[in-house]
């Protein structure tokens, strides 16, 4: 573990997002709530018009922006005019570019909505991941935050969050129970990045449960 006074004091932290920013909005939370210490979002950057993230961006006085997934050069320059140290994939469905990763080696974290390294990969994201893990028959699913890598959902797991997948499932409503622990998982892993701890968590990687409801709100086993 390292010492205290390794930890940054601002860390600059970009949250790359797609769509309505459930995650951004756990991270924004923790970093102001002091579940997050030593760090701020500095920088929202949306691959999308109109993302509803980019509104929770606003709501905290936090810089927002578009920029599409072509425009490598721009968001290299977008991350070093703001400082940025670490970055946060949270929703965001474009895959990152090389430059990118390359320039923040190791201080890149994505969450994905299922338990790597089962159901990850080129085509698994969103409501897919979830129609797949209901398919399989799998008794449990969750959510997953990785550092990243130039694989697609190939890095180092740093957290896992478990559920149950009852048999009153739907992909809708697993999704929507995956969601829960994702904030909660995502949280753990950016305190990690900022506190410089992931490669001591990639050895040992976290779990985590919360417990559920099924559909019907019966509370699960």
């Amino acid at each position: 573990m390292k010492r205290e006074n390794e930890i940054l004091s601002s860390f600059n932290l970009a949250v790359l997002i797609s769509g309505s920013g459930t995650n951004l909005q756990a991270v924004i939370n923790a970093t102001e709530n002091g579940s997050i210490t030593g760090a701020k979002v500095a920088l929202v950057i949306s691959d999308r018009e109109g993302a509803y993230g980019l509104e929770r961006a606003k709501n905290h006085g936090i810089s927002g922006t578009v920029i599409n997934k072509k425009e490598t050069e721009k968001l290299l320059v977008v991350l070093k005019t703001n400082n940025v140290d670490g970055i946060v994939l949270a929703g965001y469905l474009s895959i990152l570019p090389p430059e990118v990763i390359a320039a923040y080696d190791g201080k890149i974290v994505n969450i994905h909505p299922a338990l790597l390294p089962d159901f990850g990969g080129k085509g698994f994201y969103g409501i897919k991941v979830h129609q797949a893990v209901i398919a399989s028959g799998a008794e449990q699913s969750g959510a997953t935050a990785h550092l990243v890598d130039c694989g697609v959902d190939t890095g180092a797991i740093l957290v896992r969050g478990v559920v149950p997948v009852l048999p009153d499932d739907t992909a809708e409503s697993l999704q929507k129970r995956v969601l829960e622990i994702e904030h909660i998982v995502l949280v753990k892993a950016v305190k990690a990045l900022v506190e410089n701890e992931t490669e001591e968590l990639a050895k040992n990687p976290l779990t985590v449960e919360i417990k559920c409801q099924s559909v019907s709100g019966e509370p699960s086993p």
